[in-house]
């Protein structure tokens, strides 16, 4: 039976605040460092759904028009009109949308919202702007949306930077493929207290042969069966098996994209990581500023919604099973990956592509700072050489920053031994 959804807007959920969260502290740095680029920014908010719940909290459409607002009254760029336009995709709530979007004051660019689905129009839309910048932001009423299809053909269109920020309900997704491949997984904690999960849509719940194709399109490929098959002979337990399907998942995007960010969300205090928010792009710019949004704003982002403000929604430790059962990486071993992703560079790499690739592939593990401390002992240690531009302060100290800009850079270098 599927869930009744029709009290979705009364109030808004606490995973749809950290969802937000997370977008709109994205979103400023996004727009201000993209919109140097000279292109305009077309900014796709892929279902929308109202724009603002019942209890008068702002939805997703009314957090991008506001930071918008603010991030274009505060730029030097001349012609702000349609330097970043946004578009607003939904299928069910269009009208709603419409009212509540006038409360957002515009002064550039009116916002358009499109009726309809969003696999029946965001190819056109994105058509329409080959040569831009776009972000989208794919938050989907369940996963039957994810059409991986699709995002490959997003990688064809010839944009000028492309980002997705992408709701993957991976547990969601686990469950439903055991339920289609006739597994049982009642019993198992992992997959339990999901349901609030599935916002508008009912998940899978049939099987048969399209049930299979349509998960197969999810996923991009039919490696989701042999994960449920390991999981069903006990080779894996539930935890272990999202996050084979995550990382399989990922590794299927990196066929089209540089670099792909995932944040496991846990819904309560104490409980283990429910579902994924992935970030997805092209450049070591977006996947650096993703990384330091995060790290910059962890008071802000890590904190509990729940009462006691005790434990971190976010789950910025290592995912549970790349140690033994949730044990947190020791600095050893952190300085043991930072030595071996330095060893995939020949010559000197500035350290926003070398922090953007060392997340890319073991995730957000701990802070930059560490990162950075690792780095400086390997100075003092003769392994690494470590170059700034200017080399010295105005008082004609060394210079010590690490974070680049237009007019800082560093560069690392592994000395040869």
């Amino acid at each position: 039976m599927s869930k009744d959804n029709s009290n979705f807007f009364k109030k808004k959920n606490e995973w749809s605040v950290i969802k937000d969260r997370l977008l709109g502290c994205y979103l400023t740095p996004y727009f201000q460092k993209v919109l140097r680029t000279g292109k305009p920014i077309c900014y796709v908010d892929c279902f929308a759904g109202k724009g603002m719940f019942e209890d008068g909290t702002e939805g997703s459409p009314l957090i991008a028009l506001r930071i918008r607002e603010n991030c274009l009254k505060i730029t030097k760029i001349r012609n702000k009109q349609g330097a970043i336009k946004t578009r607003f995709i939904e299928l069910n709530h269009a009208s709603d949308l419409s009212a509540n979007i006038t409360l957002a004051h515009s002064s550039y660019d009116e916002p358009v919202v499109i009726p309809g689905a969003y696999e029946e129009n965001i190819e056109a839309l994105l058509r329409r702007e080959r040569g831009n910048n776009v972000f989208l932001y794919i938050d989907p009423y369940g996963i039957k949306a994810l059409d991986a299809a699709l995002f490959h053909k997003f990688k064809t269109m010839g944009f000028n930077s492309f980002e997705m920020l992408i709701n993957f309900n991976s547990f969601g997704f686990f469950r439903d493929a055991c339920r289609v491949l006739d597994v049982d997984y009642r019993t198992d904690e992992a997959l339990q207290g999901l349901d609030d999960l599935v916002e508008y849509e009912p998940t899978l719940v049939s099987a048969d042969k399209q049930s299979e194709d349509l998960l197969t399109a999810i996923a991009g490929g039919d490696y989701w069966k042999a994960i449920v098959l390991d999981y069903k002979t006990g080779k894996l337990d539930g935890y272990q098996a999202e996050q084979r399907l995550s990382t399989e998942y990922k590794q299927h995007l990196k066929k089209d994209y540089g670099y792909v960010l995932d944040m496991p969300v846990r819904l309560k205090a104490g409980q283990r990581p429910k579902y994924r928010m992935i970030h997805v792009c092209d450049h070591e710019d977006g996947c650096f500023l993703m990384a330091q949004n995060m790290q910059k704003r962890k008071d802000e982002l890590f904190i509990s919604i729940q009462q006691d403000n005790q434990i971190s929604i976010f789950d910025v430790a290592p995912d549970y099973s790349s140690t033994a059962e949730g044990e947190l990486l020791t600095r050893d071993q952190i300085a043991e990956m930072v030595s071996e992703c330095l060893n995939t560079y020949s010559e000197e790499v500035s350290i926003t592509k070398f922090v953007a690739a060392f997340v890319n592939q073991y995730g957000l593990v701990c802070e930059f700072k560490m990162i950075y401390d690792i780095l400086t002992e390997m100075q003092s240690e003769k392994m690494v050489m470590i170059r700034r531009s200017p080399p010295y302060t105005t008082s004609n100290r060394p210079s010590a920053f690490w974070e680049e800009n237009k007019d800082h850079s560093v560069y690392i270098r592994r000395v040869s031994q």
